[in-house]
């Protein structure tokens, strides 16, 4: 069974909003769980709320602007991707949303299902991959300073503590247990 990927979509446009969860309905490669927000403010409240794999953030709301949206989501949910929507093609507007840290950028008038829907799918595996190498160079320094460590002490019972220290940060547990075997 497929795992459903949360996507938020912030647009004032009740009319866009709904023609984006059709075409992401359809999509036969993946299942989405939508939530919808008609201004910024109400878009930042759910994200508080709820972790979404994806923003799918209209360029002018009532309330703010999408680079300012973008901004906090940015600071303040650095694992969201956004895909940046617009109503009109300006490449001043792209570039800004780009620059902004937004994966992609629509014009709503080209959007058709196929389009939106490989866009979504892209920018949500690139976000994974990026979040699967962020783990992955954090095992690794961890692992650097726990053979640091290591080396540093000469005595078994020194570091076996060392190490158990380690894991237990690492595994963020309460506590950790290590058995010393007698050697024969």
């Amino acid at each position: 069974m497929i795992t459903p990927w949360t996507v938020l979509i912030v647009d004032d446009s009740p009319a866009d909003r709904t023609i984006y969860k059709r075409y992401l309905g359809k999509d036969p490669q993946q299942r989405y769980d939508c939530s919808e927000a008609s201004c910024a403010e109400q878009g930042l409240a759910l994200c508080q709320r709820q972790q979404f794999d994806v923003i799918l953030l209209d360029f002018q709301l009532p309330d703010r602007s999408g680079l300012d949206v973008l901004q906090v989501v940015q600071a303040q949910y650095p694992h969201t991707a956004v895909i940046m929507l617009t109503g009109h093609g300006d490449e001043q507007v792209a570039v800004q949303a780009m620059k902004g840290g937004a994966e992609d950028y629509l014009v709503k008038d080209g959007l058709n299902p196929e389009g939106l829907q490989r866009t979504v799918r892209n920018v949500v595996h690139q976000a994974q991959l990026r979040q699967q190498l962020r783990n992955h160079q954090e095992r690794q320094r961890l692992l650097a300073r726990i053979a640091f460590r290591i080396r540093q002490s000469l005595e078994l019972d020194q570091t076996l503590q060392t190490a158990v220290t380690e894991v237990h940060q690492l595994l963020g547990c309460d506590r950790v247990l290590a058995y010393q075997f007698a050697r024969i």
